[in-house]
């Protein structure tokens, strides 16, 4: 890599870890810049990439193992790598492409082409290969759907306007009780943003994308109202490994439960009706935690969401079948409080629903 290159590189990297990066972990405003591409995205993690500000970058990575820690007793993360660098910059040209100031017929096409550039950034990168690497990922893009603009409205005596992510003139806020002037700010998340100069289905597209890179940070905002969950290739390899599942379980522990139990119905079903044979580590996720809510005695009330309830029903019946198999690890007293927690949801019409669908599956 030439000099030259390396340098533009370098400047590249710094504006996206002060403006993105550093904000995502540590909070405060995210401030996108010019796009930064596929090209340069995917070679950004070339080589040991360091910040300039060393304190700056200390302070991040207090922050990142704050996070991790939420999740797994671990002391110490590796610095960003090379895919974790291209992620971020796709989410840069992402939230570049939502800037209201494309908002003009001359400039939506650009919106539109700096938002297809960070989707073949997205798609380029791989997901995470072992469940340190979700951990890491996770450590940095937590945050992502907090994400939002802060839309000012300034009301004075003689007129009205509202800055997009902007603030306001200070010359406006002027005299408040005399000029009568008002000032209400108002945040939007990244997908409920208008004016948007590019498609909000593919915006969401992209963010979901995203999401499916980062499979952690994925299952951990499932309760969230867009873009839809829906169990990934990613996300299953991750609750297929032992590791991986504990991890999940307890970021979903962390989630309002009946959302969640709606969620995860909901995915678990539309992956049963693939039949695509992939539910397994899905099932899974449900069986442990019916297992979890038998122990706890705290299983939840049947009927009020159809989703929750096949959720509860399918998790009981795979719970019920893991304590019945010859190698189960439980005592038999222990067996038999736990059968006897999970029977009214075993024996539900959403749970027969869900054996008649696994059963279709296999």
């Amino acid at each position: 890599m030439s000099g030259l290159v390396a340098a533009h590189l370098g400047t590249i990297a710094e504006r996206l870890f002060t403006g993105v990066m550093a904000p995502l972990v540590l909070g405060g405003a995210v401030r996108p810049g010019h796009a930064i591409g596929a090209r340069a995205a995917l070679a950004l993690g070339d080589g040991e990439r360091r910040p300039v500000d060393v304190d700056l970058a200390a302070r991040v990575e207090v922050g990142r193992v704050r996070r991790a820690r939420v999740l797994a007793p671990i002391d110490t993360l590796e610095p960003a790598s090379a895919d974790e660098w291209a992620l971020a910059a796709a989410l840069h040209d992402v939230l570049h492409a939502a800037n209201p100031e494309f908002d003009a017929a001359l400039r939506r096409g650009a919106a539109t082409r700096i938002l297809a550039l960070a989707v073949e950034t997205i798609d380029r990168v791989r997901p995470p290969s072992h469940v340190r690497a979700a951990l890491s990922r996770h450590s940095w893009f937590a945050r992502l759907l907090e994400v939002a603009r802060t839309d000012t409205a300034v009301s004075w005596w003689i007129g009205s306007r509202t800055y997009l992510g902007v603030d306001p003139p200070h010359r406006l806020q002027a005299w408040p009780e005399l000029r009568r002037v008002s000032v209400v700010a108002t945040p939007r998340p990244l997908l409920e943003l208008t004016p948007l100069a590019v498609d909000r289905a593919q915006l969401s597209d992209a963010v979901a994308r995203l999401l499916t890179r980062t499979p952690l940070t994925d299952l951990s905002t499932c309760a969230r109202q867009a873009p839809d969950f829906g169990w990934s290739e990613a996300t299953l390899a991750l609750v297929g490994t032992r590791a991986g599942r504990t991890l999940a379980l307890r970021a979903l522990e962390r989630l309002p439960a009946a959302e969640v139990d709606a969620v995860l119905g909901r995915a678990t079903r539309e992956l049963l009706a693939s039949r695509r044979g992939w539910e397994g580590p899905a099932v899974a996720v449900l069986a442990e935690r019916a297992l979890g809510e038998a122990e706890r005695n705290t299983a939840q009330a049947q009927g009020a969401r159809p989703e929750a309830a096949f959720a509860r029903g399918l998790g009981a019946a795979a719970a019920a079948r893991m304590l019945e198999a010859p190698e189960a690890p439980w005592s038999e007293d222990e067996r038999r409080r736990l059968l006897a927690a999970l029977e009214p949801a075993t024996r539900s019409a959403a749970a027969q629903e869900a054996r008649a669908m696994l059963a279709e599956s296999a």
